[in-house]
């Protein structure tokens, strides 16, 4: 499900061993790094055997579950899994297109790889987890069969903190009692902490500091490696222990009622968002290092290859919207009635798919001896999700009209969000368009997606005051900026595109013929 793709978490099985499979039909949902998708049979016939249990994360490669004819001997399991690795899953133990063990077979019980004891959760709910410091194992699921939601997450960090939440009279008093020496010590602890309960504090201190350092960083939700249950095989590497702070000065050894421990600065909370609409609080500290969810590390492989292989030029224009916008709210009206709503990005790529019908290039990749063109057009658009960006695609739009596009553009959006995209949707684009119209952004340059050949960027559409047969009128106006492959089109030939785009949206009438 993607070229760069290392394992897959089987999430749930939708078919029983017995049943009756058909060719494309989905069996299994698979989460990736990015979406949970539906995993299609290759064959038609009998589901003989499920070889791994939900929520189990395998590599690519491995095999799931066995398809034959009805009343067909199901092929030793034996022979069948002795090639898969039986090493713990991780994405560090199994290096991509490893190749499996192929000596001598082991017992069946032996072959089969153990399943990796994991915690069913969404993706955004680990990252979650792992930004708060957070041990999945302790959190009690809500969502579908007791997975855990990216609110089961906030809820117990929220708890978390509340628990330690407390008069800041528990930590003074401890700190008037203290001798003479450690008191500035305890109160700049008070101040680092802020509220702490009675039974947060310890009933005497050890005699070195450095047990309070531990207690007091989990007070804060630091993510130090000492304060940290270790981390699942599956799940990415923690963050980097922070440096503990010098040891004070030496003072006189504390009595039973002093609380001595290194100051610790004062938490700072962090507000993040992924897409519109969506804010995650965690705690922060300066100089903090915060390792990259599994989704940023496919966007960090994907725009790395991309920039690495592909001679990326661009070209920009402006476009007048006005005669578009005006056609687009008379399609509304007149469609109102059957719930279809076409949008600009919608207009655009309408717009986009009659360019490429034009110029096919463009909807073509490159391979080393020469360029290879795709058999249809599908149209990738970049949709902002819990956990990141995606850029599933639309389908076979080459046959499509603006109705349709409209129609399959809303329920691409909506099953994104959803995490219920088919796998080609979300691998087969074969050009892309990228709108940040909606967050008023009025012109950027996008990084092509492998294998892709270019991507469209637009901004939004605004009221500016342009020069029209010698007079300053308003109308409403988009800037465009196409980022392409030099390896297989020229500047010239980008221009043209660019051009022929601008024309359709400029006369938007030749958009519905």
């Amino acid at each position: 499900m993607g070229y760069d793709m290392q394992e897959g978490t089987v999430v749930r099985w939708l078919k029983a061993e017995g049943s009756q499979v058909e060719m494309g039909e989905a069996i299994a949902e698979i989460e990736t790094d990015k979406a949970v998708v539906e995993f299609e049979s290759y064959a038609s016939g009998i589901l003989h055997k499920i070889l791994v249990s939900e929520g189990t994360t395998v590599p690519v490669g491995q095999i799931i579950a066995i398809v034959g004819e009805p009343g067909e001997q199901v092929p030793d399991v034996e022979t069948a899994t002795a090639k898969q690795p039986e090493t713990k899953i991780s994405e560090e133990a199994i290096p991509p297109m490893a190749e499996p063990d192929t000596q001598a077979a082991a017992p069946v019980k032996e072959s089969i790889p153990a399943p990796v004891a994991t915690v069913r959760a969404s993706p955004v709910a680990r990252r979650l987890a792992d930004e708060n410091g957070v041990d999945l194992a302790a959190i009690t699921g809500t969502g579908p069969g007791g997975r855990i939601t990216k609110d089961d997450v906030l809820s117990y960090v929220e708890s978390s903190r509340q628990a330690v939440a407390a008069p800041e009279a528990g930590v003074a008093g401890a700190a008037e009692a203290a001798p003479a020496t450690p008191a500035p010590v305890a109160e700049s602890v008070s101040e680092a902490l802020g509220s702490m309960t009675d039974e947060a504090q310890p009933a005497a201190a050890p005699a070195t500091p450095a047990p309070v350092a531990e207690s007091v960083s989990e007070a804060l939700g630091a993510t130090i490696d000492e304060a940290q249950p270790a981390a699942a095989a599956i799940e990415l590497p923690a963050a980097q222990a922070a440096p503990t702070p010098p040891p004070q000065a030496a003072t006189p050894p504390p009595t039973p009622t002093t609380v001595e421990a290194v100051p610790a600065p004062e938490p700072e909370v962090a507000v993040t968002s992924s897409a519109p609409g969506t804010a995650e609080l965690r705690p922060a500290t300066q100089g903090e290092k915060i390792p990259l969810s599994r989704m940023r590390q496919q966007v960090a492989r994907v725009t790395i290859r991309s920039k690495q292989e592909k001679p990326h030029f661009y070209v920009s224009s402006e476009i007048d919207m006005t005669e578009a916008m005006a056609l687009r709210r008379q399609i509304n009206a007149a469609m109102e009635a059957e719930d279809v709503h076409t949008t600009v990005n919608d207009m655009i790529i309408t717009a986009c798919v009659q360019t490429l019908g034009k110029y096919p290039t463009f909807n073509a990749y490159y391979v080393d001896d020469g360029v290879q063109m795709n058999d249809g057009i599908n149209v990738g658009v970049a949709i902002a999700v819990e956990d990141g960006l995606i850029m599933p695609a639309i389908l076979d739009c080459g046959g499509k009209s603006l109705k349709q596009i409209a129609i399959a553009s809303k329920d691409l959006a909506e099953r994104a969000q959803r995490g219920t995209l088919h796998p080609d949707e979300y691998t087969g684009g074969t050009f892309a368009i990228s709108n940040l119209g909606m967050f008023d952004v009025t012109s950027f340059i996008a990084i092509i997606q492998p294998p892709q050949t270019a991507v469209l960027a637009v901004g939004t559409v605004s009221k500016r005051p342009v020069v029209r047969d010698d007079e300053v009128v308003v109308r409403e106006v988009m800037n465009a900026t196409l980022s392409a492959d030099h390896r297989i089109v020229d500047g010239a030939q980008g221009a043209q595109f660019l051009v022929e785009v601008k024309r359709l949206l400029e006369t938007p009438m030749n958009l519905l013929l």
